[in-house]
């Protein structure tokens, strides 16, 4: 149900695929291409920014998480409570043979009221659930958008420094020549050495 993974952000792919292409429609001759790989999970994973986003991520994620728990742990209580109160009021039911009380009906409506009452939490809770996970989905742009636009920055800045005319993502990649890759450099410069 929760996010487990801090998960490469698909606006970071997009804008490098878009300048790759970009970068290799404007190059006249494919000779004259160099090119550059990144792999932008490793820099999300492995740089201090990254590293400082996943855990304030997870610290959130975690603290959502227990609210779910708690809250699907008291539903579950009530749900077992209505269900013994049910076979309490069919028990009582058929020792009066069938014959309701006073005291039955009484009972019989308090219980109707309180599954209905169950009803909308639980609906309620879903309601919620969809909502942490839209806040959660939120949360981590927000936190991902900075360290993207600085990975973007050290990424243009090393491709001019090489005369880089084209840099990949190593997601999209399926060869990868080793002395391309430009994703160390990339932490170093994010994380300021």
């Amino acid at each position: 149900m929760m996010m487990n993974n801090f998960a490469l952000s698909r606006r970071l792919l997009l804008w490098l695929s878009t300048v790759s292409l970009g970068l290799m429609l404007a190059v006249p001759a494919l000779a004259e291409v160099k090119v550059g790989i990144v792999d932008l999970q490793k820099i999300l994973k492995t740089s201090v920014a990254g590293k400082a986003a996943q855990k304030k991520f997870e610290t959130l994620r975690k603290e959502k998480e227990a609210q779910v728990v708690a809250r699907e742990t008291d539903l579950a209580k009530r749900e077992k409570s209505l269900l013994a109160a049910r076979e309490e009021i069919e028990k009582a039911a058929q020792e009066t043979g069938g014959k309701p009380t006073e005291e039955l009906k009484q009972k019989a409506m308090a219980f109707q009221e309180q599954v209905r009452k169950l009803e909308v939490d639980a609906k309620d809770f879903d309601k919620r659930k969809r909502k942490i996970v839209d806040e959660l989905a939120a949360k981590e742009g927000e936190l991902l958008k900075p360290i993207e636009d600085n990975i973007k920055a050290k990424i243009d800045a090393i491709a001019k420094e090489r005369g880089l005319s084209l840099v990949l993502s190593r997601q999209v990649a399926v060869y990868v020549n080793e002395a391309l890759d430009i994703t160390a450099e990339v932490i170093k410069r994010c994380d300021g050495n």
